[in-house]
């Protein structure tokens, strides 16, 4: 179909096209078109599109205006455009070739037909592939697919602006890998996909918000399990330096006393704590030095609200390593069964509570600190790296997507507690472990680590640094696509890399409710709005 011509001026990586305006409704941005150049048909990604007054120049006070766009309302515009090159067809195959020459200004350009686009966005075996947004075309919208395999052992990253869809995108792609059964594992910083699924396997940290969780999910109608996680006290010993500032036999002396006041009833620190501001700590504990005391007592009062850690002898949990090698197990043989013992006269009766597929698991870091979600993201991945490169030696491979929210925190370029990012994000592939890696500051992210990721979804970015960042560590785009970056509406992404057969600019399919979306926020503004308005009749 013939919508329009090549316009002004074209190179070999690009072209700007106007086009016919009774055609204006069969494209946007996003859209494919057509231009045959020495014999082949070319294909483009419309990057720009917008309408341009070709009379404003000589219309020179505002009656002028008014006779063209009101009386007459026959105002001259035409439809601008601005498409990027994507490849070639030939011999009925699709290839990443840009045209040696450029096209010419008055050749013509077409739409492509349903084929050609099936030929430039799909791959030969549909059941490793999700589908990850839409694109608009002749008034249709056509799927675009991502490689399940490319998208997480080649490690992905989705980043943009705060609101630009983000949660959105990540909840659809899990939405999406759920359903095909690969296993995933979800650092939940905000509570963002909490209750977002059915059947999910949750891990969190006290006694307390493991009963809010469960609370909220019967509410919701949603079948969850929620763990109770702790780390043994022991693991503190290697982050003393880095989250106490200590080391040496400061730092051993300081985790001595610490485990023996953490092995107390809660009523006796509580005590110990008012005792030491009441009184001299030297008479308290006579057998250590004052220095020791003192950085003990700063210690103390920095970590005492911790939640990783068994605070008291009442806190109680599963360990996190028994419970990380457990639901991996889970989640590789399919099977999950949640057993309780319930006593009926004088015999215990085992009874299965609930059953189901286990392939997801969040991890709640919402209730911990900053320095605690460091520590247990590096606990967990040491973990999983461990065990997956067992069963890659075993001969019991797996895959695993591990989806890191706010990954700027935990990866970030003068940190040391990135390094087991780091290490899957090298050695992962080799072993069934992929990033997907979610930021709304992406420079602030370990080029090492970037360095690694093969699948760019870009969402709207504003951020000269950001754009700057993306354009020196991605290999995929060209400087074209970067205008389209920053023109991008919500919910709209650039998707690039190994995981998609062709740049595409595609609208997320959205196909779960998540908690980082601003609609809860909306519905709130209109009902304070509606209530207000009400009380003031």
């Amino acid at each position: 179909m013939n919508i329009g011509f090549v316009y002004k001026e074209a190179t070999t990586e690009y072209f700007y096209f106007v086009v016919d305006p009774k055609n204006r409704y069969t494209i946007g941005i996003g859209s494919i078109l057509k231009v045959r150049i020495n014999n082949y048909d070319y294909f483009a990604i419309i990057e720009d599109l917008r309408s341009e007054s070709v009379e404003e120049d000589r219309l020179f006070d505002y009656d002028a205006i008014d006779v063209i766009y009101g009386k007459m309302q026959k105002a001259q515009y035409l439809i601008i455009g601005k498409a990027i090159f994507l490849g070639v067809i030939k011999d009925n195959k699709m290839y990443s070739e840009k045209p040696i020459i450029p096209p010419s200004p008055g050749d013509i350009i077409y739409l492509p037909t349903k084929e050609e686009i099936y030929k430039i966005y799909s791959f030969d075996d549909p059941r490793t592939l999700i589908p990850i947004g839409k694109i608009y075309l002749q008034n249709e919208e056509f799927n675009i697919d991502i490689n399940i395999k490319n998208l997480i052992i080649r490690h992905t990253g989705i980043f943009g602006i705060t609101g630009s869809g983000k949660s959105t995108t990540v909840a659809h792609i899990v939405n999406q890998l759920k359903n095909k059964n690969i296993p995933i594992i979800l650092f939940d910083v905000h509570r963002d996909y909490i209750l977002s699924y059915d059947n999910a396997i949750i891990i969190t940290f006290s006694q307390k918000e493991k009963e809010f969780l469960e609370k909220l999910a019967y509410e919701r109608n949603k079948n969850i399990k929620v763990y109770i996680g702790k780390v043994r006290l022991n693991l503190l010993i290697d982050y003393m330096e880095e989250f106490l500032g200590i080391s040496g036999k400061q730092a051993s002396n300081v985790f001595s006393l610490l485990s023996k006041l953490l092995s107390k009833d809660p009523k006796f620190i509580n005590k110990l704590f008012d005792m030491i501001n009441r009184r001299e700590p030297s008479e308290i504990f006579e057998r250590y030095k004052e220095d020791t005391i003192r950085s003990l007592y700063s210690r103390l009062l920095r970590i005492k609200d911790w939640q990783l850690f068994p605070r008291d002898i009442n806190d109680t949990g599963d360990d996190i390593k028994d419970l990380i090698d457990k639901l991996s197990e889970n989640m590789r043989e399919g099977s999950f069964n949640d057993i309780s013992i319930v006593s009926e006269g004088d015999e215990a009766i085992l009874m299965e509570n609930n059953r189901f597929n286990p392939n997801m698991l969040i991890i709640d870091l919402y209730p911990l600190s900053i320095e605690e979600q460091r520590i247990l993201l590096d606990i967990i991945l040491e973990l999983l790296y461990e065990k997956y490169k067992s069963w890659k030696l075993n001969n019991r491979t797996d895959i695993i997507g591990i989806i890191i929210e706010e990954a700027h925190r935990f990866a970030a370029k003068y940190t040391n507690v990135s390094n087991k990012i780091s290490l899957i994000a090298r050695e992962g592939r080799k072993f069934g472990l992929g990033l997907l890696l979610i930021s709304q500051i992406p420079s602030n992210i370990s080029e090492d680590i970037i360095s690694q990721i093969n699948t760019f979804i870009l969402l709207k970015i504003i951020n000269p640094k950001d754009l700057e960042f993306i354009r020196k560590t991605c290999p995929y785009l060209s400087r074209e696509y970067f205008e389209a970056l920053t023109k991008l509406e919500t919910g709209s992404c650039l998707t690039v890399g190994l995981a998609v057969k062709n740049p595409a600019i595609l609208k997320i399919i959205k196909s779960v409710d998540v908690g980082g979306t601003e609609e809860d926020i909306d519905k709130r503004i209109l009902e304070r709005v509606s209530y207000g308005n009400k009380s003031n009749i």
